[in-house]
């Protein structure tokens, strides 16, 4: 070792900018099994174990040639500097600012840094400090020092030695303390860098932070110790598990040592015992388990594997190690993934590790929340995109069962995304070659050992080259068991074998579809689908439709799980959750890190309804009699659920009742659940749902796991009671204003503009300002996706003609007990709208738009019209789609029903205020205030409703939800149909043409107001 006090800052610089020199004195990557003393319980307090996390002395230099000089040495005093956490960012705790960019990095346009180089004056260097004392029981042992993860590269230093150096952020970095370490106190040093070589290789799109980011621990070694532990825990054919695995010791002793192991099966008897003698430094057991229970998400059955170290002459215990173990079996064959020799579909998504308050410093508490939501929102796998995750979150997946593509800490975007050259990293430049393969070596030999990972990745969007082959051969060396994945071979197809799959990210279901129709030569996977940015995964049905048609076809992960939005006090004083720029980060990529199925505190964004629809192991499809459920699942029976079922008639439940439920894994049946046609009037909707009997690990008993709905029309209803018009039903034609009145109620029209001025019941104004009226409406306020296809360029001409059409014809009539008004809208371009209202005397208003199309005109955001009312209206419930918003490609997964809401509980908490809220499939809503008054709306053919406290220009209007004006009206968008919301991608897809609106044809939609 090098045990010198010091390195010069030279020596510091050289290891920085050299990408060949990517650790120095770290010790090799290893299993991350755990180990415990003879008398201590698993997961319990270790005597051999310390946690160094904490409170740590700190100071940020802007670059390491001004870190503090010697800081490193035992009598250098820290008075004055900082306190950190660690674990985490520096730059969410005072030091620095965050920032966010997704492609490029983040000197571009600052620093003039190509490839091999490292920003020299900017380059924020974070130096850590803090003591400890080793405990006397510790005395003799060899003891090392655990960084689980440090953001981007450090040096170590233990009382002034130089200890070692790092980079690769996301693995852990283990080295051997031993001979810097004295009685009493001892100092540690830790010099952080936030920019090296390594920096190159980590162009993930997340925000840019430093940092001891993950746990620090000291370990003292018995005189015996299991260093690493290869498990390999197969699944013959005929059910024979196969139970293999190696051990490397690492010694203080000579004495001759016993492996003794016990096998547990998950309901802990024992399976299969054992011992074997470790030769010199290693030992080995191939073992065999008839019947063995197998592994998958569905059954995550697990085994505890417990190895006892001991001497054999003398019996004692060296230290005891458990790991838990699946069996299963991961293969190809037919150009289709099989587990277990089933075929596999991944129903997953993108995570990254993150929380708006600790950024991606999480701890086991939000991995706990996300697999438990996970699991109960249907998904089956994660990519760790893109980066390995913590230990912790293996152990998690394993033991709740959750798919795994575990990915190597890899992305080089910003290298190649304008077009590849010869600056694209790593390609095939052979400086760069050590750097991928420590990476790629230090995923596999910790993870392996996990039954939840079952493909390993190479990276993310790194292009293509020799090195990612390379790579790819020395993951096969290291693990034949698992297939290989990735995505950028689709650019460079020179090395085709790096990868297993046709992987490919953002393509539509079309052209997935075309090429699984060309006799494919790999399975086709999805790494990166329906970009969940804002209000978006609109024709995700598209993609999971594939799977019912392509056996190749091995599904997909949506792009991603959470937002990426730290919380921070805003302008306003207000906690709120800042995107790129809000820090004054530039460069930035600004709002594109809010592409979550979660907001940032992790409360789900409604794309969820229908992701968790979707993404069903059961499909449940009902009729007018039973119900068909298709069981899709490979693995399950459903044994854990019960049907329940649910009849409605209008919306109002009128029966209901339950059954036990089990069918075999990929299967269908008919559950007959009425002996005789039911005999209802109305609108009759028969819902049906499978809910947990008793409470699981992920979930309590009740939840719903799959619903299903069927809707018909029953008997036509009997019709009212007519009664004769009010005696009270009078016009007045006056020179300026045509009025309508009746009992309690009023409506004036201005004769100028043909606007409903006026609409009074019992004294009570609806109309608060000509500005606030019925008009005609063809605009939303854009979405990341229209924005992504240039929406507001694109069809601004729907924006004018929604704030700027012309009057240029009004016309009145009356009968005898109604009365009318029409306005004709020039609204440029050569298109026509009318409005014509029909008030009768018991206070109904028809409303009718008509729209005379024109051509070469867009197609139109939207076709309907909105009116502002009071903002004391404010409780709304509704008979049709929900609970959640829904678009016309995006409901799936709503159900209808009768609802209630509010317009601020409308307002999704999308970051950058926009379309939100929609409900498709309405038939009736009523907007009241609190003691029941106001509006009454139906359709003549269900319609699409919107109740915010914002117009669409308002929302468009604001970048941040607190530039929102304050709230003084609620405004109804009440449309026949509004653009579906897209997510192809949010750079250039628009939604699919079916979920569009033509605007060179006619067009009529029809509503009725009531007053309340």
């Amino acid at each position: 070792m090098n045990g010198g006090i010091l390195l010069n800052t030279e020596e510091k610089l050289r290891h920085l900018e050299d990408p060949q020199f990517v650790m120095e004195n770290r010790l090799p990557p290893h299993s991350d099994h755990s180990f415990y003393q003879e008398g201590e319980t698993p997961g319990g307090d270790m005597g051999l174990k310390i946690s160094l996390n904490g409170v740590w002395k700190f100071h940020l230099a802007p670059n390491p040639r001004s870190v503090p000089q010697s800081y490193q040495e035992p009598g250098f005093s820290c008075a004055g500097w900082g306190d950190i956490r660690v674990p985490g960012h520096m730059e969410l705790q005072g030091y620095g600012k965050p920032q966010y960019v997704d492609t490029c990095y983040p000197w571009d346009g600052v620093q003039p840094v190509r490839p091999h180089e490292v920003p020299a004056e900017s380059n924020p260097t974070g130096c850590y400090v803090r003591s400890f004392s080793v405990p006397e029981a510790w005395n003799g042992k060899e003891i090392h020092i655990t960084f689980d993860g440090v953001e981007t590269a450090f040096h170590l230093w233990c009382n002034g030695g130089y200890v070692g150096y790092s980079e690769d952020s996301y693995t852990p970095s283990e080295f051997d303390l031993t001979p810097f370490l004295k009685a009493g106190e001892n100092k540690l040093a830790v010099e952080v860098y936030r920019f090296c070589t390594g920096t190159w290789l980590e162009d993930q799109d997340f925000w840019r932070m430093g940092g001891i980011m993950r746990s620090v621990s000291l370990t003292a070694l018995p005189a015996v110790h299991l260093e690493d532990l290869k498990i390999d825990a197969g699944l013959e054919e005929d059910g024979t598990g196969t139970l293999r695995f190696r051990g490397k010791l690492r010694r203080a002793v000579a004495a001759e040592v016993e492996v003794r192991w016990t096998l547990l099966d998950p309901e802990g008897k024992k399976a299969l015992e054992g011992s074997v003698p470790a030769e010199q430094e290693a030992f080995s057991v191939d073992s065999a388990l008839a019947d063995a229970l197998p592994w998958s998400a569905e059954r995550p059955h697990l085994y505890s594997l417990r190895l006892t170290l001991c001497s054999r002459e003398t019996g004692s215990v060296y230290e005891i190690v458990p790991y838990r173990v699946g069996f299963r079996r991961v293969e190809i064959k037919n150009q289709t993934l099989l587990l277990n020799g089933k075929r596999l579909v991944f129903r997953g998504v993108n995570r990254h590790e993150f929380s708006a308050e600790k950024g991606r410093a999480i701890g086991r508490e939000e991995m706990e929340w996300d697999i438990r939501f996970l699991k109960q929102n249907n998904f089956n796998a994660v990519r760790t995109s893109h980066y390995p995750n913590q230990s912790d979150w293996y152990e998690l997946c394993d033991s709740y069962g959750i798919y795994l593509i575990d990915e190597t800490n890899l992305e080089t975007h910003g290298t190649w995304h304008m077009g590849a050259d010869e600056n694209t990293l790593p390609g095939d430049d052979p400086a760069w070659l050590p750097a991928v393969l420590n990476r790629a070596e230090a995923m596999v030999e910790r993870d392996r050992n996990h039954a939840s990972v079952l493909v390993w990745s190479c990276g993310n969007e790194s292009w293509g080259g020799k090195n990612l082959y390379e790579m790819s051969q020395r993951i096969r060396a290291l693990d034949p068991t698992r297939p290989v994945h990735y995505e950028g071979v689709c650019h460079d197809r020179r090395y085709q074998n790096t990868t297993d799959f046709e992987s490919r990210m953002y393509t539509t279901a079309q052209q997935a579809a075309e090429y699984l129709e060309n006799k494919p030569a790999m399975p086709y996977l999805h790494c990166e689908y329906s970009h969940a940015m804002g209000n978006s995964c609109g024709g995700l049905f598209k993609y999971t439709e594939l799977a019912d048609r392509y056996p190749q076809y091995a599904g997909g992960f949506i792009w991603d799980y959470i937002d990426q939005a730290l919380s921070y006090p805003n302008p306003l004083g207000q906690r709120d959750l800042a995107f790129g720029g809000d820090f004054g980060d530039r460069p930035s990529n600004y709002c594109f890190c809010t592409d979550g199925l979660l907001f940032a505190d992790r409360t789900p964004s409604p794309k969820m309804q229908e992701v968790k629809f979707l993404y069903q192991d059961f499909r449940l499809e009902p009729d007018r009699s039973g119900v068909t459920v298709r069981n899709k699942s490979p693995f399950s029976d459903g044994g854990e659920y019960r049907m329940e079922w649910l009849l409605f008639q209008d919306g109002a439940l009128v029966k209901k009742g339950e059954s036990g439920f089990c069918q075999p894994p990929l299967s269908s049946r008919y559950y007959p659940l009425f002996p005789r046609e039911i005999d209802l009037e109305g609108e009759v909707t028969l819902e049906v749902r499978l809910v947990l009997r008793e409470d699981t690990l992920y979930a309590e008993k009740g939840h719903e796991a799959a619903f299903g709905q069927a809707v018909w029309n029953g008997r036509p209803r009997k019709k009212g009671k007519e009664f004769p018009a009010p005696s009270a039903f009078r016009v007045v034609d006056g020179d300026d204003t045509y009025g309508i009145h009746g009992d309690d109620f009023s409506v004036l029209f201005c004769k100028t503009t043909g606007r409903m001025v006026s609409l009074k019941s019992a004294g009570r104004e609806f109309i608060g300002s000509p500005l606030r009226t019925v008009a005609p409406n063809f605009w939303r306020a854009p979405t990341p996706n229209d924005e992504g296809f240039q929406m507001e360029f694109k069809y601004s001409t729907w924006k004018t003609a929604s704030l700027y059409g012309k009057p240029v014809d009004i016309s009145f009539d009356k009968g005898d007990a109604w009365a009318g008004a029409a306005a004709k809208y020039d609204l440029g371009n050569g298109a026509f709208c009318t409005l014509r209202y029909t008030v009768s005397a018991s206070g109904e208003i028809t409303v009718r738009e008509e729209y005379q199309g024109a051509d070469g005109l867009p197609e139109m955001p939207a076709f309907g019209f909105s009116l502002s009312i009071p903002a004391e209206y404010r409780f709304v419930e509704y008979y049709g789609l929900g609970p959640e918003e829904n678009y016309i490609d995006r409901c799936k997964g709503a159900r209808l029903g009768l609802f209630q809401t509010t317009p601020q509980r409308n307002m999704t908490p999308y970051l950058i205020p926009q379309e939100c809220g929609n409900r498709t499939g309405v038939r009736w809503a009523c907007v009241c205030n609190g003691q029941g008054h106001g509006l009454r709306i139906e359709g003549e053919h269900p319609f699409e409703l919107s109740v915010l406290p914002y117009t669409s220009h308002e929302l468009e209007n604001a970048y941040h939800r607190y530039e929102l004006p304050p709230v003084s009206k609620t405004v109804l968008c009440v449309n026949q149909k509004q653009m579906g919301v897209g997510g192809d991608d949010s750079w250039k897809s628009m939604p699919h043409p079916e979920f569009r609106i033509p605007s060179d044809g006619n067009m009529a939609f029809q509503i009725t107001l009531r007053l309340l």
